[in-house]
């Protein structure tokens, strides 16, 4: 693991719409490496609030999916113009998670995070002191049943202040991802979602190659589109990877109340950003930023993790 001090900052994502990506080649993108082994993916990833935003300037927090006791599960990456990324493992206070493998901030809640296993429990983290402390017990998802895979988990307010869930099974090959939302209530201590309001089927067009995970991380903007990544694992940890960003559709609150999900047809996803097996990159975390910029993380197994800034405009 990368050892550096710490780094405590404040919670929640910036949103922009996503329209299009410049055509630029993804390899030029300035990949940075926030771990350097198969413990050192990013899985997940979200935005710290408070802290400064610019063009190559962010701190996020991100989540790994080990397993095992002693294997960091939580971390703080700080981002500057031309400097190294500074990475800071957080201890884990409570319940310990295996695979870890999504991680929202709370709107309005600085430093609280909702992180989500694979195998769909959510937990209510605070982050203070080095610490990522568990809030009250662990939640499980609605409709979550044996055999379920989970890669992604957001969060969305909207204008009046109430906030919903968005969350979605991580599909494979065509077996498409199921997309869900919920009315959710997040107390200083506390994690309430309810029951689901809608549900939609997606797939993408994507990678298309075998061990294709149609939804690898989600995140809602703050005109309700919705941003998904999509990667393909061929299950050898030293790839070769492939994956790609989508604008999904949208999410919209019928009645101020009721989440409803517009999601796209399979066959009208176009990618906002591609990477192919020749990029070898399998993006599993995704952050959009104020001014049109984003983040993208990768697991890349036995070849770690790392981060890149983009554009989404």
């Amino acid at each position: 693991m990368i050892m550096n001090k710490l780094i405590v900052s404040t919670a929640a994502f910036g949103a922009v719409l996503a329209t299009a990506l410049p055509a630029q080649a993804a390899q030029s993108l300035a990949w940075q490496r926030v771990g350097t082994d198969i413990t050192g993916g990013v899985s997940g990833m979200a935005l710290v609030a408070g802290a400064p935003v610019g063009r190559n300037r962010a701190d996020v927090v991100i989540v790994r999916d080990n397993k095992a006791d002693g294997q960091n599960r939580i971390s703080t990456v700080r981002l500057r113009p031309g400097k190294a990324p500074v990475v800071t493992p957080l201890a884990w206070k409570g319940p310990l998670p295996k695979d870890v493998e999504a991680i929202d901030a709370v709107p309005g809640r600085k430093n609280h995070y909702i992180a989500l296993a694979s195998e769909g429990t959510a937990y209510h983290v605070a982050i203070a002191g080095g610490t990522a402390t568990v809030q009250g017990s662990p939640v499980s998802l609605p409709d979550r049943k044996s055999g379920d895979n989970y890669e992604s988990f957001a969060l969305y307010r909207n204008t009046v202040g109430k906030i919903f869930a968005v969350w979605a099974t991580r599909g494979k090959n065509s077996e498409k991802a199921v997309v869900r939302t919920a009315a959710a209530t997040v107390g200083k201590a506390s994690l309430h979602i309810g029951a689901t309001a809608d549900k939609a089927k997606f797939a993408v067009p994507f990678p298309s190659a075998n061990e294709v995970r149609h939804v690898s991380d989600l995140k809602v903007l703050s005109d309700g589109t919705v941003l998904v990544s999509s990667a393909q694992d061929p299950n050898d940890d030293n790839g070769p990877f492939s994956s790609a960003v989508y604008n999904a559709g949208k999410l919209t609150i019928k009645g101020g109340r009721t989440p409803v999900l517009h999601l796209k047809k399979t066959a009208s996803l176009k990618p906002l950003r591609k990477f192919t097996k020749k990029d070898d990159r399998k993006v599993e975390g995704i952050v959009a930023l104020p001014g049109g910029q984003a983040i993208w993380g990768t697991d890349d197994e036995n070849l770690g993790g790392s981060v890149t800034f983009d554009k989404l405009r």
